[in-house]
C-alpha cells in the first residue's frame, strides 16, 4: 500500500525451545505466522487476542526490537530490517512506543526530565541542554502535566500520571507512528479513561497513528478505526472495529465478543468457547489453529488451514464457513 504508514508483510518470528533429548534438533514454537497488515497515517489499528496470541512479539518485531524468521516491515516506505545500524537509530524517532506498566518502564532513580529526554538521545536536539530542556517542558504541557514534574521522581506521582509521563517520553521526538502495547491495563478503570482520551486529543491535535495492542476488547472497540483478531499468532479476523464487533464472522471473534461483560444481570451468556485453553504452538501445525476449541469444526478444518479472505467490503476472516 503505498499511502500505508506502517506496512507489515508476511511477518514469521519462530523460538528455538529447549532440546527434547541431547543430539535431537530444538523444537521451534512459531509465535507469529504470516501475519500482514497495513495502517494509514492517522488512523488507530487495533490487535486484540488472548495472553500468549503473539501480540507482544508483533510491538517488538515492529520496534525492530527483534528480528524476524521471515516476512518485511515497512516504515515510511522503507524495510526496517534492511537499514544499517545508524540508519535504524535514525528510523526510531519515527516510531516509539507506550509500555504497559508504569511503575516498571519508568526508572525510579531518574528525575522525570532525564527519563522524558532520554529518546532524544537519538537527535540532534538531544545535544543542546537548553533544547532538550524545552522539549521536555512541552511534551509534559502536552500530556497535562506542569513544567515542574521534570524536576520530581516517578515514584511522587499516581498510575495514571506515571503513564502520562510515558506517553511524554513516546511524543518527545515528534513520532508519527505510536505502538501502544496494553497502556492502560495496569490503572483503574476511572483512569483509564482519562488515558484513553488524553490518546484521543493528542491523535487529533498531532495526526499521530496509534498501533494499540490490547486484550480488553471494550477499550479496542472505544478507541480503533480497525482492528485484527489474533489466534496462536494468525490473523483470524480483521476490517472496521465497529462492523467486527457488532457482526463478527470468526468463530473466536464471536466467542470473545460474548464474553465481554454486559450490564445486564438478567442476560446470561455463554463462555465455554472463549475459556478453554488453547493448544500449544508448533511450527509443523496442519489445519485451523482455532479446530480443537471451534463448536462448527469438520473434518477439513483439521486437514486444511482456511487463509484469511475478503467476506464483505474491508471485512476479512479465516475461516471456512465464514
Amino acid at each position: 500500500m503505498t499511502d500505508a504508514l506502517l506496512e507489515v508483510r508476511d511477518l514469521v518470528r519462530d523460538y528455538a525451545l529447549p532440546r527434547r533429548h541431547l543430539f535431537a534438533p530444538p523444537p521451534r514454537l512459531r509465535a507469529l505466522d504470516g501475519v500482514s497488515f497495513h495502517i494509514a497515517a492517522g488512523r488507530s489499528f487495533g490487535i486484540v487476542g488472548e495472553s500468549g496470541c503473539g501480540k507482544s512479539t508483533l510491538a517488538r518485531t515492529i520496534l525492530a526490537l527483534e528480528r524476524p524468521t521471515a516476512g518485511r516491515v515497512h516504515v515510511r516506505g522503507r524495510d526496517l530490517f534492511a537499514l544499517s545500524a545508524h540508519e535504524l537509530r535514525a528510523q526510531r524517532r519515527h516510531v516509539q512506543m507506550i509500555f504497559q506498566d508504569p511503575y516498571g518502564s519508568l526508572d525510579p532513580r531518574q528525575r522525570v526530565g532525564r527519563i522524558v529526554a532520554e529518546p532524544l538521545s537519538m537527535t540532534a536536539e538531544g545535544r543542546d541542554r537548553a533544547t532538550r530542556r524545552a522539549h521536555v517542558a512541552e511534551a509534559l504541557q502536552a500530556v497535562g502535566l506542569a513544567a515542574e514534574a521534570a524536576n520530581k521522581y516517578p515514584h511522587e506521582f499516581s498510575g495514571g500520571q506515571r503513564q502520562r509521563i510515558a506517553i511524554a517520553r513516546a511524543l518527545i521526538t515528534r513520532p508519527e507512528l505510536i505502538v501502544a502495547d496494553e497502556p492502560v491495563s495496569a490503572l483503574d478503570v476511572s483512569v483509564q479513561a482519562q488515558v484513553l482520551n488524553l490518546m484521543s486529543d493528542l491523535q487529533a491535535r498531532l495526526g499521530l497513528t496509534y498501533l494499540f495492542i490490547s486484550h480488553d476488547l471494550s477499550v479496542v472497540r472505544c478507541v480503533t478505526d480497525e482492528v485484527a483478531v489474533m489466534y496462536r499468532g494468525r490473523i483470524v479476523e480483521q476490517g472496521p472495529t465497529s462492523r467486527v464487533f457488532t457482526t463478527p464472522l470468526h468463530p473466536y471473534t464471536q466467542a470473545l465478543v460474548a464474553a465481554i461483560p454486559k450490564p445486564d444481570p438478567r442476560r446470561r451468556q455463554d463462555r465455554s468457547t472463549a475459556s478453554a485453553p488453547p493448544a500449544p504452538i508448533a511450527e509443523a501445525d496442519g489445519g485451523c489453529p482455532f479446530a480443537p476449541r471451534c463448536p462448527r469444526a469438520e473434518a477439513r478444518c483439521r486437514i486444511e488451514a482456511p487463509q484469511l479472505r475478503t467476506i464483505e467490503s474491508g471485512h476479512s476472516a479465516a475461516c471456512h464457513f465464514a
